[in-house]
């Protein structure tokens, strides 16, 4: 069996750090200053970068039904960028403060959750 070359994932790799090189700017954690009232506002968020790849090569028989041996090569890959907003810099002549921007959707469905994870548990133990 000839050998195949698998080499052309790294510049796929190479490119995706590039991307993400040029991606990745303090304005994507730092928005753009208004002013209101006197103060100036600053809106802050937090960035997360998620990425995954993979390639792989073999052989096996062709599915023509012809007992033939045939090879394949593949890979693939993706990421995700997801920005989410933290809170508001507030900068005065006297202070500045991070105002927190709660999200309740998450607060109330993680208590859901764990309400419903203790109810779950207890009907289990409580039959033994």
């Amino acid at each position: 069996m000839d050998e195949m070359d698998i080499g052309g994932s790294t510049t796929v790799i190479n490119q995706i750090i590039d991307r993400v090189k040029n991606a990745a700017r303090v304005e994507l954690v730092y928005g753009e200053s208004r002013e209101v009232h006197g103060k100036t506002i600053i809106p802050v968020a937090m960035v997360g970068y998620v990425f995954g790849g993979g390639e792989g090569s073999g052989t096996g028989p062709h599915h023509n039904g012809s007992g033939e041996i045939s090879a394949g090569i593949g890979g693939g890959g993706g990421g995700m960028v997801r920005v989410l907003p933290v809170g508001v810099l507030e900068v005065t002549d006297y202070e500045t403060r991070l105002v927190p921007i709660i999200d309740w959707t998450r607060i109330i469905t993680t208590g859901l959750t764990a309400v419903g994870v203790y109810l779950a548990l207890r009907t289990i133990f409580k039959k033994r």
